[in-house]
């Protein structure tokens, strides 16, 4: 009774998962829980025997009517063996049903627990993958600052080059017109040597 009345006491969630992870992983806490099942086992063997004696006692009743005479010690004697077997199926039936309730609230309690460590972790880690989530959105904007600056670059880059292939066909141009014009220049000057 003291165990179910700790069990479902308000404690605060850090003393009561506390004291429910040292039930939980303590071995001479489940040592003592064995020692319980080992008990009620003990105690639904007490239950059968029980639920047997009030069997037999219903069955071993002499009928009233064959008997010529009346035995006040005998029937008070037969209803005391009725009382304390029926009062042993009470008493075993309740403590099993006890214990019953006993191990499903605590398996319950145990359960939470475990569910609300579950649920804080999920929350930090949603925290956490927010944070993420913010710190690649702001890498994401940075690098395609960068890639709208290296194409403007290349943009730049394909002018100068452009402006480079230009300059280079003007050149040429004016090298083959240089060319040109001085190979006229010395045919003329010869021509007029020779005249």
């Amino acid at each position: 009774m003291l165990l179910f009345c700790i069990l479902v006491i308000p404690l605060p969630s850090r003393w009561r998962r506390a004291m429910f992870k040292f039930a939980s992983t303590s071995p001479l806490v489940k040592k003592a829980l064995n020692g319980l099942k080992i008990i009620f086992g003990f105690i639904f063997v007490l239950f059968i025997d029980a639920v047997n004696r009030l069997q037999r006692i219903d069955q071993d009743q002499p009928e009233d009517a064959s008997r010529q005479y009346h035995d006040v010690g005998f029937e008070a004697s037969q209803k005391a063996r009725k009382f304390y077997a029926q009062r042993n199926l009470y008493l075993t039936g309740f403590t099993l049903f006890l214990s019953l309730i006993l191990e499903r609230t605590s398996t319950l309690i145990i359960q939470m627990l475990n569910h609300e460590e579950e649920l804080e972790y999920a929350k930090k880690e949603h925290l956490s993958s927010k944070e993420d989530e913010q710190r690649l959105l702001e890498m994401e904007k940075s690098y395609e600052n960068k890639i709208k600056e290296l194409q403007e670059e290349l943009m730049e880059l394909q002018k100068e080059e452009k402006d480079f292939e230009n300059l280079k066909k003007q050149i040429e141009q004016q090298t083959a017109e240089y060319n040109r014009l001085s190979d006229e220049r010395i045919q003329l000057s010869t021509n007029t040597l020779a005249a």
